[in-house]
């Protein structure tokens, strides 16, 4: 598999944007099979690129909207990444879902996976899943779905992002633009995906209690007291009730058990808070039993670990003598974003000059980050999602 990339800063007029990102594509170089994955700016009018791309190029598509991008020159903010793989040992079958209405609606996350498998010849090996952000349902119900009706097929992907509105988080397809359904590709074929995930977490408070009282994504008792009671004790209690962007970098990390004795990590985002009723809602399930620290990251600790992450993922690359590597995609979560301040490079630096020839890097600034975790005592993947989190896949 080979993989080519198509960037342009135009996101104002659609029709000179991809006529640019057209023009650094060279179909004479495309194999058999061909798709294209497209990184954006919420900036521009969607629904007239996905319109303008689908004229512009003979092969299916996907993408989403990121309040930043990452791609294989490093950040930029207002732009459009379009990556380009081509194989003839690998297919790619890209659709999308019916509308999300609700929670029983995500049964056609289900349906798609199964009408995109259906088109390919071998067993799927990886998929990519984006969502616009959705109220009306947790975002772990999709993955774990997912992971269910695949036999733990891996899943990558996330939650689109914006400027912190949440009103222009777009996902699309050659079908158009939606901030209401999902995009799905199942990959099959010559396929060896690695992925690492990385929290940036290195300072951990007294905050770490097990989880005695949750349902969902809200949490009500730590160690049989209300988990208000400790985030007072530790003088971080607000009286607001939206605090996504208040505890940015005091993230808390749940190790939760999964379904086979084994362990993972996940960093969740604090966003309500009920007085009331003394509990916390975090954007991420977090499961009674877990134990849960409060920790804490700064834009040091960022760019520190981010660089051992790809230290990690470029010597599996270099190790792999028969699976030659075309792509690394990257998702790093918004609340990150905003904590590296006016440094938005910081993780881009991390690659940047370090790329084996032919790779190229597609990446973006998301919500929530769909991403197999290593299980802690056997290092087994296991599909989760997770907030506040940088993630790596190659492939």
């Amino acid at each position: 598999m080979r993989s080519f990339q198509a960037f342009t800063t135009e996101v104002d007029d659609i029709d000179v944007a991809v006529a640019q990102l057209r023009a650094q594509i060279d179909p004479a170089q495309f194999m058999k099979n061909t798709c294209g994955i497209v990184f954006c700016g919420f900036e521009p009018d969607m629904d007239a690129l996905a319109k303008a791309l689908d004229a512009a190029f003979d092969f299916p598509f996907f993408g989403c909207t990121g309040v930043g991008i990452l791609a294989t020159g490093g950040y930029a903010q207002s732009s459009i990444s379009l990556l380009v793989l081509t194989a003839d040992d690998v297919e790619f079958s890209i659709g999308m879902t019916d509308e999300i209405t609700g929670p029983e609606a995500i049964s056609s996350f289900s349906d798609t996976y199964f009408r995109l498998k259906e088109s390919l010849h071998e067993k799927d090996k990886l998929i990519f899943t984006y969502v616009p952000w959705l109220t009306n349902v947790v975002f772990d119900e999709i993955v774990r779905l997912l992971d269910l009706v695949s036999g733990q097929v891996p899943v990558y992907g996330g939650v689109a992002s914006d400027g912190w509105s949440f009103d222009s988080t777009y996902v699309f397809t050659n079908e158009g633009a939606s901030m209401s359904r999902g995009v799905m590709m199942v990959l099959a074929g010559n396929l060896n995906p690695i992925f690492t995930i990385e929290h940036s977490t290195t300072l951990t408070t007294n905050l770490h209690k097990v989880v005695t009282k949750a349902e969902g994504t809200v949490v009500y008792e730590l160690d049989g007291r209300p988990i208000t009671d400790f985030i007072r004790e530790m003088g971080l209690i607000t009286d607001k009730t939206n605090v996504i962007l208040d505890y940015l970098g005091t993230p808390f990390l749940a190790t939760q058990k999964t379904a086979d004795g084994d362990e993972i990590d996940t960093l969740r985002c604090l966003g309500v808070i009920d007085h009331e009723k003394k509990a916390c809602g975090y954007i991420g399930m977090i499961e009674e039993g877990s134990e849960l620290n409060m920790v804490l990251i700064s834009k040091e600790d960022i760019e520190r670990s981010v660089k051992a992450a790809f230290d990690e993922i470029l010597a599996q690359i270099d190790s792999t003598k028969d699976y030659q590597y075309s792509t690394i995609f990257c998702s790093s979560c918004a609340a990150r974003y905003c904590l590296i301040v006016a440094d938005k490079n910081a993780e881009g630096r991390a690659y940047e000059g370090r790329l084996p020839e032919n790779v190229n890097v597609q990446g973006c600034y998301i919500y929530g980050e769909f991403c197999p975790a290593h299980g802690k005592k056997s290092g087994a993947l296991y599909n989760a999602l997770s907030n506040e989190t940088f993630t790596i896949l190659a492939i």
